[in-house]
């Protein structure tokens, strides 16, 4: 064989080498790729959240503010009380939520762990009395801040906000309204 013609071997040899290399290191990196894909996706869905609630919030506001015809002095005291349980409620709900999961997941093996699910189940239990305790404690602090007449407007309040909120996004076709089991320990939050 000629020199050049080995020359050429050479270089097509090194540049499959170098191309098959290339493709099983894009490939070791494809699933590093995809959990940060995962990641900025989560952060993303964490960060919509977030504004949908501070949204809600605002919106709940101004309308609390006209349904108890609220002064300013009263609204100043309510609305931090209203966003502190919120607050709290919101992340029980986090825990409670990854508890569901592990439930599940546990459910779904061949032969779910009697102990740990007894564990998961006791822990299900301690956050709805947790979330109890939440709401009581609001109620109490809202008695010193609203009269008898606007405790009961909210009541309804919520009742009416949380319909109205269901039915403005399922006419934006966002989420469906859930069923709700009315022998739930967690649901509603609100009573």
């Amino acid at each position: 064989m000629k020199p050049s013609r080995i020359l050429i071997l050479i270089v097509v040899s090194l540049l499959a080498l170098s191309v098959s290399y290339a493709a099983i290191a894009m490939d070791n990196q494809r699933p590093l790729r995809q959990q940060e894909i995962k990641k900025v996706q989560k952060v993303k869905r964490v960060h919509e959240v977030k504004r949908v609630h501070e949204r809600l919030r605002l919106m709940r506001m101004w309308k609390l503010t006209e349904y108890l015809n609220l002064d300013e002095e009263t609204g100043a005291k309510l609305f931090p009380i209203l966003n502190r349980y919120d607050d709290q409620r919101l992340a029980l709900n986090e825990e409670r939520v990854g508890v569901l999961k592990d439930i599940k997941a546990e459910l779904d093996k061949d032969t779910p762990d009697e102990k740990k699910l007894g564990e998961l189940v006791a822990k299900a239990d301690e956050l709805r009395l947790k979330m109890e305790k939440i709401n009581q404690d609001e109620r109490n602090e809202l008695k010193k801040v609203l009269s008898v007449q606007q405790q009961a407007k909210l009541l309804l309040f919520y009742r009416n906000f949380d319909r109205e909120l269901y039915r403005m996004m399922r006419e934006r076709k966002t989420i469906h309204k859930p069923t709700r089991n009315p022998h739930s320990p967690m649901m509603p939050f609100r009573q």
